[in-house]
């Protein structure tokens, strides 16, 4: 079985660590990014299904990231987390995203978050 690939893109080495430990355990390819340059070197390099991306990296905004995601890949959901629940609204006005997460984040809404975008991706049949 084919597992999705999950780009995690945090400048909190511990969150990301979480969320890694966490989708790896229900069979996920994560894939770890500590900053936007890298989390956009990422995307460069592999098929991502859906990136998980904090707000506010060392480096940019996440919203110049997921532009540059969309920009790469259209169809990849993101799915932004942020610390700061008046950047709700920013990111609502991005239209980036439908998927918000408020940190901190617990392990249920995490995997449900994930499980919920990932159904709604567009499937790609190959003939």
């Amino acid at each position: 079985m084919d597992y999705a690939s999950i780009l995690v893109v945090d400048d909190d080495e511990m969150i990301v660590y979480f969320f890694k430990m966490i989708l790896d355990e229900l069979g996920y390819n994560v894939l770890e990014a500590y900053s936007g340059k890298e989390a956009i070197n990422q995307m460069t390099s592999n098929l991502v299904d859906l990136v998980i991306l904090d707000y506010k990296l060392s480096d940019m905004t996440g919203d110049i990231v997921a532009k540059q995601v969309k920009e790469m890949n259209p169809e990849t959901p993101i799915v932004f987390i942020t610390g700061y629940s008046e950047a709700k609204e920013k990111i609502n006005n991005t239209n980036l995203s439908q998927h918000i997460m408020v940190k901190p984040i617990k392990e249920n809404e995490l995997i449900e978050t994930v499980e919920i975008v990932l159904s709604e991706r567009p499937v790609t049949v190959s003939v």
